[in-house]
């Protein structure tokens, strides 16, 4: 509805959500992975996700990580059914390259 979205968009503003997930993307390779580690990162809207997508990407092309998850995953049918609420989270993975060292 639109109520919930504007709602949301204000939680999002008020908490800074965007600034500290961007933070946590920047820090990821540089102060979170060793070489070779793995991320995980769950989103819950598209906001969040396009971000993810385009970090994942952007350091995938640039060497920065070894693989990482062109596709989502998502909830199965059973998880939605058992847990109505992962229905919107969408699963993102990368793998720091051998290449970066802390």
């Amino acid at each position: 509805s639109t109520i919930a979205r504007v709602m949301q968009a204000i939680r999002i503003e008020v908490n800074g959500e965007f600034r500290v997930l961007e933070k946590l993307l920047e820090d990821i390779p540089t102060k979170v992975l060793s070489p070779g580690g793995k991320v995980v990162i769950l989103t819950f809207h598209s906001g969040e996700d396009r971000r993810v997508k385009k970090s994942f990407k952007s350091g995938f092309k640039s060497g920065i990580y070894s693989a990482w998850s062109r596709d989502v995953v998502r909830p199965t049918k059973e998880e939605r059914r058992d847990n109505p609420r992962s229905s919107c989270c969408k699963l993102r993975w990368a793998i720091l390259s051998d290449q970066n060292a802390n």
